[in-house]
């Protein structure tokens, strides 16, 4: 099953919001992803102008990154399934005046091909919205196509730890998929220990050049675990990779 519909119908149903409401909302949630992107970027290509740089925001919704990023002087472009989110995303960008392209496609299809090649890729909370192969395999290797020689994948994905509530509703099984009842059981998040996901991507032919994992803090699967404590959420991992 997609979750693309599921993800339609939530971006939908905020039509009725002012576009400077959603834009306060999604600068507001974008700026831990923004500052780790600043912070990658500082280290890994200090070189480089803002001015200079290609930026890609992949799974972007509304586009909170990009928006931020857009506004340093970089150009950026998103990628996301869901057309109405693109259409809000173009309000709030008007909203600031900034030229952000956004194309809609989903970044699992091998057969998407995007303008260019970036020096940033962002994954903005995406990685982990994709439970199995081939649609994770999918996605490195377009990260991979689309990764100028010097380019970096900047990301924060969450991670499984041993104490972990899993609310009515929802189960995770032995590969440390979380599903969800639709309905029927319909798998929404990958939660993968910090070492799978170590070797997952050095099977995916990315060298990593960061990768801490943060397990005093709890990343939020879904609106169901807002009122968990912390450590009873998955952790949150961040890396930056550069391919091999």
């Amino acid at each position: 099953m997609s979750l693309q519909p599921y993800y339609e119908e939530s971006y939908q149903s905020e039509n009725n919001r002012s576009t400077a409401e959603l834009h306060s909302e999604v600068t507001t949630y974008s700026k831990g992803l923004y500052h780790f992107a600043i912070e990658s970027k500082d280290r890994f290509l200090p070189e480089a102008d803002w001015s200079s740089l290609r930026i890609l925001e992949t799974g972007a919704g509304r586009g909170g990154v990009a928006l931020l990023l857009a506004k340093l002087g970089a150009k950026v472009t998103v990628v996301d399934f869901s057309p109405t989110a693109l259409e809000q995303a173009k309000n709030i960008f008007a909203l600031e005046g900034q030229d952000v392209l956004t194309i809609q496609g989903d970044v699992t299809h091998p057969d998407l091909t995007l303008p260019e090649q970036y020096d940033i890729i962002v994954d903005s909370h995406l990685l982990h919205c994709l439970t199995a192969n081939p649609d994770r395999s999918s996605y490195y290797q377009l990260i991979r196509d689309h990764l100028t020689n010097r380019g970096i994948f900047v990301a924060e994905t969450m991670v499984h730890r041993k104490k972990l509530f899993i609310p009515d509703g929802f189960m995770i099984d032995e590969t440390n998929t979380l599903w969800q009842m639709f309905g029927k059981w319909t798998p929404i998040r990958r939660i993968l220990d910090s070492l799978d996901l170590e070797q997952e991507l050095n099977n995916a032919q990315f060298n990593i050049i960061y990768f801490y994992y943060y397990g005093q803090y709890g990343f939020v699967p879904h609106r169901s675990f807002m009122d968990l404590p912390a450590d009873i959420l998955p952790a949150a991992v961040r890396m930056v990779l550069r391919k091999k």
